[in-house]
């Protein structure tokens, strides 16, 4: 196979690899393409069980071993050779089985053997083993190029579907959040409404938990929820499903079941929960349909009656016990029950379409203010110096207090200072009484504070503070609350750190595309990097924000990507091109956008690469797109291209001056480029 062959399988290697980023689709991608490369020969790939495993789950339907090979002799005799070829580093290739001692089993069937280890950021994913009648150092070569696209892939794959998982599911409990339970109710009352049926639903509060976080701490009481969550877990049978719904509310959804199989159910998960040395008090609801109600919202309002009424009835069973009379509530309990649940729902549903730490923030405190009208919400980060700073903050007192936004605080005082040091969750029913409290103005100094720790990972992130200028304005609920919302809060930073690694990965994938542009044409990659940082600063000019910008920052990077399908030859020619070798250059901008178009995270971009070189007179290629029809991303690379193009040294011509090829642009305004795009590239070419 010739190096443009060579290329050009690489190429869509690569770009197949990437389409799917579902791990179980990537390991037959790459033994299919790695066979053809080889010419037919048997390959296996070897991934580390670890890859296998998605979070909460045993398995992700991700086989270990995919290919050739399906014998367990022949796998057993391989894994047997791979293990201990660990000790001595895997990469090489045995040109005669005969004389290896571990292989001699699979020498009838196969002479020679090649194997290339699969490690990404220092770690094993598997290892690739090609087997044939006589591979030799040429075929290892390109065993070694495909093993470096499919590290790639399954990194990306593996990044993906962590990420998925965390959308999903409590990162504490490992069970399925509240969205994914709405989601599924809604989804079996639809299907027995169409084919008939019955199913479950147990709403499980555990009773007395802040006792545990009182007395024994949170790390304790952490303990006591993944205690529930495996109970509830191991009661499920097949087909059931476990949900954290809340900071210590958890749901069933219990198939193909009457009322009275549910309960059967959630009995024996209540005898398995212990907490404190002593039994944990579990109480819960049921309903079923179709008897229980004939929607979603009717099942679950049966479920949490029934609820209520079994927890008002064991604290009246314990008051009467201690002889402690019936209080009356202070505000409607369930009222304000359902409009937490509601807050925490709300606030999920934020905070699964944030990017960054700082949207995270401000979507949290936001939904806090607007649904319960705190006079401070604000979310605090620990910095590595032992400082509190200030992400997002909503509320009168940011206004009554100048640069509320600067304010930075120690973790040596303060209740939050205190919270961030211990990671445990501080009530002050009253702030004047509290002797770690940092009075700033008693014209402004609230009256009552929560301050709950935001952990990531789990080490302290930073702080969810609450406030209100009465006192006592906050309950055990409240507690509650803040804690489910800490939690959501820190998983979704978890989530935005692991879409930041990624992109990260994802960027590597670009730097391989670059990589193969550059073996085409040196000048080319340089040139679509320029593009790329003058193409991000236009943008900005442009009002370009968002996840539009990071388009335009990898279209410009990207824009010429499809020129490794156009020959070198044309690429380094010093001279004119003739029509043909024009019509095969032009061929690069949609060879470019089909590359992009089968990977998701660059679909977005495949647009603005194909049309990057279209005019807004109708002159232009591949498409002759007008003015508005052109991709506004698609405009700036074209004029962020050409005064590059024009301002750089080539063999056939020297660079022109920026004064002339301002000149050039802004002459060619309204035909070639658009005009408002090229005011904004003269400004940032000749901004200081």
């Amino acid at each position: 196979m010739g190096v443009r062959e060579n290329t050009d399988l690489a190429r869509d290697t690569l770009a197949d690899l990437l389409a799917e980023p579902r791990l179980h689709c990537v390991g037959p991608k790459l033994v299919a393409h790695a066979r053809t490369a080889l010419g037919g020969v048997d390959v296996v790939l070897f991934l580390d069980p670890s890859l296998c495993l998605r979070a909460g789950q045993r398995e992700n339907g991700t086989p270990r071993i995919v290919g050739d090979v399906t014998e367990d002799g022949p796998l057993a005799v391989l894994e047997s050779w791979l293990d201990a070829k660990r000790q001595v580093g895997r990469t090489g290739s045995v040109s005669d089985v005969a004389c290896v001692p571990e292989l001699a089993r699979v020498r009838d069937r196969w002479a020679s053997v090649c194997c290339v280890p699969l490690v990404h950021g220092g770690q094993e994913l598997g290892v690739v083993v090609a087997l044939g009648e006589s591979l030799d150092g040429q075929d290892l070569t390109v065993l070694e190029g495909f093993a470096a696209h499919a590290t790639i892939a399954l990194a990306n794959a593996r990044l993906f579907e962590a990420q998925e998982a965390l959308a999903k599911r409590d990162p504490l409990t490992g069970l399925l959040n509240h969205r994914e339970f709405h989601e599924a109710l809604s989804d079996e009352l639809g299907r027995c409404r169409r084919a008939g049926g019955r199913f479950g639903v147990v709403m499980l509060d555990l009773d007395d938990f802040k006792v545990v976080n009182d007395s024994a701490g949170h790390a304790a009481g952490d303990h006591v929820l993944k205690a529930a969550g495996a109970a509830l877990t191991a009661a499920c049978g097949a087909g059931d499903e476990a949900f954290r719904v809340g900071g210590d509310e958890f749901a069933l959804l219990v198939r193909d079941a009457s009322a009275e199989d549910t309960r059967l159910v959630v009995r024996r998960a209540a005898s398995r929960v212990r907490h404190d040395r002593r039994r944990a008090g579990l109480s819960y609801g049921v309903s079923a349909w179709p008897g229980d109600g004939p929607t979603k919202d009717a099942l679950l309002r049966h479920a949490d009656s029934e609820l209520y009424a079994m927890k008002r009835q064991r604290r009246l069973s314990r008051d009467a016990r201690l002889g402690v009379q019936e209080a009356k509530p202070s505000r409607p309990g369930a009222a304000m029950q359902r409009e937490r649940l509601a807050v925490t729902s709300r606030v999920e549903t934020l905070l699964a379409h944030a990017r960054s730490d700082e949207e995270v923030a401000r979507a949290a405190v936001a939904q806090l203010h607007h649904s319960f009208d705190y006079f401070l919400a604000v979310i605090q980060r620990l910095g590595e110096d032992g400082m509190l700073r200030v992400v997002a903050a909503e509320g009168p007192l940011t206004e009554a207090v100048a640069g509320f936004l600067a304010i930075t605080q120690s973790v040596g005082e303060g209740i939050n200072g205190r919270v961030a040091r211990t990671g445990e969750p501080a009530l002050v029913p009253d702030t004047r009484q509290d002797p770690d409290y940092l009075s700033r103005d008693q014209r402004t100094d609230p009256g009552s504070e929560l301050s709950m720790p935001i952990r990531v990972g789990g080490s302290v992130w930073g702080i969810l503070n609450l406030e209100q200028q009465d006192t006592d304005a906050f309950s055990d609920e409240d507690l509650l609350l803040a804690d489910t919302v800490a939690g959501q809060i820190g998983a979704a930073i978890h989530r935005c750190a692991l879409v930041t690694e990624l992109e990260s990965a994802f960027l590597t994938t670009l730097g391989v595309l670059a990589d193969a542009v550059e073996l085409q044409d040196p000048y080319t990659a340089e040139h679509a990097r320029e593009v790329s940082d003058l193409a991000v600063r236009v943008g900005a000019r442009l009002g370009i924000e968002g996840d539009e910008l990071d388009w335009l920052r990898y279209g410009a990077l990207l824009h010429d990507v499809g020129k490794i399908g156009v020959p070198g030859e044309i690429l380094r020619k010093p001279g004119a091109l003739t029509a043909e070798e024009r019509a095969v250059m032009e061929q690069h901008t949609l060879t470019g956008a089909r590359m992009l178009e089968g990977i998701p995270f660059l679909a977005p971009v495949a647009p603005l690469v194909r049309s990057a070189h279209e005019c807004v007179d109708g002159r232009g290629y591949p498409d002759g797109l007008h003015g508005d029809q052109i991709p506004q991303g698609a405009l700036v690379i074209a004029a962020c291209d050409a005064l590059h193009a024009m301002t750089s040294d080539r063999p056939y011509r020297a660079a022109m001056r920026m004064d002339a090829a301002l000149v050039e642009l802004q002459e060619n305004a309204g035909t070639q480029f658009d005009a408002a795009t090229v005011e904004a590239v003269t400004a940032e070419a000749l901004a200081p």
